[in-house]
Parts: structure tokens; C-alpha cells; sequence
């Protein structure tokens, strides 16, 4: 019966996203200025390059766009830190929490950050995922959901992405983040060889994928 259920509920995801993708529109918050986003990327990097002193490994591996970033969270830096070395601007998903304010919510949105309910399946988010793909954008994602503050090395990876970027023939490139965001915190930031799912074949692309990004956090 769960693996019933579990068939149904893939095959609801997927007739979803067809219907989204087809839909015409430009679903990105005309907020967005990219202006603004190198600005504060670059304001924020300055502690991070000066102070935490990071080690970049894979940086040759980023593709022409549009992709996916996806890898782990264990920080409120991680986003300027992934951001900082790419020369793109990065549309991240955040907590839709921080749309409940005007002032975050604005902020967010200049940053062209959008929101994603994590406690249940948001189709607005896959909206503006699928039609931010389909312009050319990059896209960045935690898939565990949340900061990671236990003792584990990454927490389970939420489904959806593979086959969003299956769907708009995006390539995923995986980031580890390990260390401490401190004066020698051996901060370390690794990003993987692009994977194109359309070429994986899998029984569970979801744990495909943590576990690549479990590699280079281990790395």
C-alpha cells in the first residue's frame, strides 16, 4: 500500500510539472536587481575571504548556465558563501518565514531569493523554479531542508529536484560545505562534477544525489 501510494504521489509531482512548465509567465519578482545582489554579495564575501579564509575546490565545474546548486546547509553564510565565487547570480530558495515580513520579504525578493514551504508541497515554488530555468537563470537549493545542527553529516535530502531538472534539462552541480565559519575553521567549500540526470539511472535519485554531495562534503 505505501509503495502504491508513493507511485501515485510521483505521478502527481510529474503531471505537475508539465502543467507548470507549459504555463506562460514570467513568475520572478520584478524586485530582483542585480545591482543590489553583487553589491551585497560582495559586502558580505569580504568577512568570509578575510576573516574565515576559505579553501575552493571544483570551481572548473561549473557549467554555463542554466543549472541547479544543490548541497548542504549548515549556516546562515552558506548562501553568500556559494554565491561569492560564482560570477552569476544564483536565485536561491529560502524559508518562506522570511516573506512574512515586509522589510525580509523585500530584501529577499531584491536578492532574488523566492520562498518554498518546506513542510508541504509548494507548487509556487516549483513555478518560479521551472520558469527561472527556462530563462536561463541558476537556481540554488538546500534539499535537507533546513540547518543542519545535529551531529550528522547531512540530513535527508527533500524529493523534487532531480526531476525538475530532468524536466527543464538543467544540469545539477553539487556543493559540499565543511568546516566552521571562523578564523581557522578549516572552512572548506568543494563543488562537483555537473550531473545530468536525463543520463542516471538509479532506483533512488533523491539518495543519488545526497550521497554525492555527502562525498564532497567528506572530501
Amino acid at each position: 500500500m505505501n509503495k502504491f501510494k508513493g507511485m501515485i504521489y510521483v505521478l502527481f509531482i510529474d503531471l505537475m510539472l508539465i502543467i507548470l512548465y507549459n504555463c506562460k509567465g514570467d513568475f520572478m519578482n520584478n524586485r530582483f536587481n542585480i545591482k543590489f545582489y553583487k553589491s551585497i554579495r560582495d559586502i558580505i564575501g569580504l568577512p568570509i575571504k578575510l576573516i574565515f579564509k576559505p579553501t575552493i575546490n571544483g570551481i572548473e565545474n561549473i557549467p554555463n548556465k542554466p543549472y541547479i546548486l544543490v548541497g548542504n546547509h549548515k549556516s546562515f553564510w552558506d548562501i553568500p558563501f556559494v554565491a561569492l565565487y560564482i560570477e552569476d547570480d544564483i536565485h536561491f530558495m529560502a524559508k518562506k518565514e522570511f516573506f512574512s515580513n515586509k522589510i525580509t520579504k523585500y530584501l529577499f525578493e531584491k536578492l532574488g531569493a523566492y520562498p518554498i514551504d518546506r513542510d508541504n508541497l509548494d507548487l509556487n515554488a516549483i513555478k518560479t523554479s521551472l520558469s527561472l530555468l527556462k530563462s536561463g537563470n541558476i537556481i540554488g537549493i538546500f534539499p535537507e531542508g533546513t540547518r543542519n545542527k545535529t551531529d550528522d553529516i547531512i540530513l535527508p535530502f527533500k524529493s523534487g529536484i532531480t526531476r525538475i531538472a530532468k524536466k527543464t534539462n538543467s544540469l545539477i552541480v553539487p556543493f559540499g560545505i565543511s568546516g566552521e565559519y571562523k578564523h581557522n575553521g578549516n572552512l572548506r567549500l568543494n563543488y562537483g562534477t555537473a550531473i545530468d540526470m536525463n543520463d542516471v539511472e538509479v532506483e533512488d535519485e533523491n539518495k543519488y544525489l545526497e550521497d554525492k554531495v555527502k562525498e564532497l562534503i567528506l572530501k
